[in-house]
């Protein structure tokens, strides 16, 4: 149901009415919004989604209309939802209005805060359904009562300013409400159910492995994985593809002796568009064969990223040169993953995809790709889908119990979770803030407490985590250790 504003607009089209993210009910106009929009940058993040199953159908939908200048879309022929970055007191979202569910099929005029907060509550009532075993605590319900408190309000406004004003407000503990349940349900259902958790820990670098590992024990447990990333160059220093598997003997090892799983990653994705699909095979061979009891094996990291079959520049940059028809990651994950279901059949295969929807053109959003892509054939060699997540470029907040419903819909039979954790790197855009604008310590605190338990609350996910950053960030940052520790706690006792 769009919920009308004051002025109504006519057929097909619907018009946008943004109110400030800090809920002093001010109305934003066109140049104002997109500067929220934008987080740090200056990218455009507006799409047009398929209500039911996330495919990404429009990029940048918006246009400017009317005086003042708003911002419009028009509904092509078929239910959509819309969807946008932006921002609560708990930082960015993908924020994703589906007008009561179905899909906005008729024209109007909406008060954005108000409807994203009215579809965000009816999420958070399902999601607290479907979870009737979750034992509320304090924090939760205070959360929600506020968000209830604050959709009364708006609701029952008599202004579109306060409509949006109390509508932000609403969002914003509707937020807190959610990322509370979701937190604080994982383990309690990974307990419960009896599940096979992981918690995860990346190890990028060699390092000294005795001491990375008995700090990953620590952390996590008898639950405790490493992903050990094999890098080309450390193994493959002269770049002749021939990579040479014992320079990392001791890290596994090691790593195996703590009593920690290992996932092996033989081919990064930031590597993967360098070689051909015989030599991706090559290295997936190399390390299979020389680690044979390795638990895991990622057969490709973030392949729906553009970089794995596009040429990149200097700066990582896509461009339009394609790699070779036949080197395509498809290929490559498909010849892989057969590989190591032949030759290790009690060995997990894994695929990580990497979460971004609104942030590159549709061919490249995770579930358009992996519905394009992820052939049946490759599919039954695959056992989990994981998700690299990196929130500073494509924000998930309020999106996330949504999108690993979507992951666990769209690959039914297989386990699912997150594969890839970290915050505010060097090498990424540092777009959008989560959870802390002005302390990034803090931030990758609650981040990693926050997705490390919520990603153990759904049925068939193995929880995972996987700190990208481990081997540099967690040895000098205890509030760090502590967030991911207290989840193996809650855990085991």
């Amino acid at each position: 149901m769009v919920v009308a504003s004051s002025a109504p607009s006519v057929g097909d089209t619907v018009t946008l009415k943004f109110y400030d993210a800090q809920g002093s009910g001010i109305e934003l106009f066109a140049d104002e919004v997109r500067s929220v929009m934008h987080g740090a940058g200056e990218y455009d993040s507006d799409t047009l989604l398929d209500p039911a199953t996330m495919q990404h159908l429009a990029m940048h939908p918006l246009y400017e209309e009317g005086v003042p200048r708003r911002w419009q879309f028009d509904i092509p022929g078929r239910p959509v939802a819309f969807a946008v970055n932006w921002p609560t007191q708990r930082g960015f979202s993908f924020v994703v209005l589906d007008d009561g569910g179905t899909g906005f099929r008729a024209g109007g005029t909406v008060v954005f805060n108000y409807q994203a907060a009215v579809d965000a509550m009816r999420r958070l009532d399902a999601a607290l359904a479907a979870r009737a075993d979750y034992h509320r605590s304090g924090e939760w319900a205070a959360a929600y009562a506020a968000a209830r408190s604050n959709l009364s309000s708006a609701r029952h406004a008599r202004t579109d300013s306060d409509r949006g004003k109390y509508g932000q407000f609403a969002l914003d503990a509707i937020h807190l409400a959610l990322d509370t349940l979701l937190a604080e349900y994982g383990p309690q259902y990974a307990k419960s159910h009896r599940t096979d958790p992981q918690i995860g820990l990346t190890v990028d670098k060699i390092g000294t492995p005795a001491e990375w590992s008995t700090l990953a024990r620590r952390l996590s447990g008898s639950y405790g994985w490493v992903r050990i990333v094999f890098d080309p160059g450390v193994d493959d220093e002269d770049d002749r593809k021939q990579p040479d598997p014992e320079v990392y003997r001791q890290a596994v090892e090691t790593a195996r002796a703590a009593g920690l799983k290992i996932l092996g990653q033989p081919v990064d994705s930031y590597f993967a568009n360098r070689y051909t699909t015989e030599e991706y095979l090559a290295r997936v061979r190399a390390y299979v064969t020389a680690f044979p009891w390795i638990d895991a094996w990622e057969v490709g990291n973030e392949v729906n990223g553009c970089w794995l079959d596009r040429k990149t520049d200097d700066q990582g940059t896509c461009t339009e040169q394609e790699v070779p028809h036949e080197d395509r990651i498809i290929n490559k994950i498909d010849q892989a993953a057969r590989y190591v279901r032949q030759q290790r059949p009690d060995a997990m295969v894994v695929l990580t995809l990497y979460w971004q929807i609104g942030t590159d053109s549709p061919e490249w959003s995770t579930f358009n790709w992996a519905r394009a892509n992820l052939t049946p054939q490759i599919r039954r060699n695959i056992d989990t889908v994981l998700l690299s997540t990196w929130v500073e470029d494509a924000p998930l907040g309020l999106a996330f119990d949504q999108v690993m419903t979507t992951l666990l819909d769209e690959f039914a039979g297989k386990k699912v979770g997150l594969g890839e954790l970290g915050y505010w790197l060097a090498s990424t855009s540092r777009l959008y803030w989560a959870f802390d604008p002005l302390d990034v310590a803090r931030a990758r605190r609650e981040l990693a407490a926050y997705y490390y338990g919520a990603a153990l609350g759904y049925q068939r996910s193995v929880g995972g985590g996987y700190w990208w950053d481990f081997v540099d960030e967690m040895p000098t940052d205890p509030g760090l250790q502590q967030a991911v520790y207290q989840v193996t706690d809650q855990l085991t006792n």
